[in-house]
């Protein structure tokens, strides 16, 4: 059950961070510049924490695969 929740998740991310910077330029350049500007930070922000959240996962995957590895016994 918790795999077809991170598939779903996964597929949502993927698709929200394709719309969100298109929708972003084409309210951008149809003139509503506030509105593209508000649509592109959001975009930034989920594509910042996403990193960064990937950044810890995978810190914790190396450092616990050289403590595995580092152990005689």
């Amino acid at each position: 059950m918790n795999d077809k929740k991170n598939k779903k998740l996964q597929i949502l991310a993927i698709v929200l961070m394709i719309a969100l910077p298109v929708a972003a330029f084409v309210i951008f350049f149809l003139g509503h510049y506030m509105v593209g500007s508000v649509l592109f930070v959001i975009f930034l922000i989920i594509l910042n924490s996403i990193s960064g959240w990937k950044k810890i996962k995978n810190d914790e995957y190396v450092y616990s695969k050289n403590f595995k590895n580092s152990e005689k016994w």
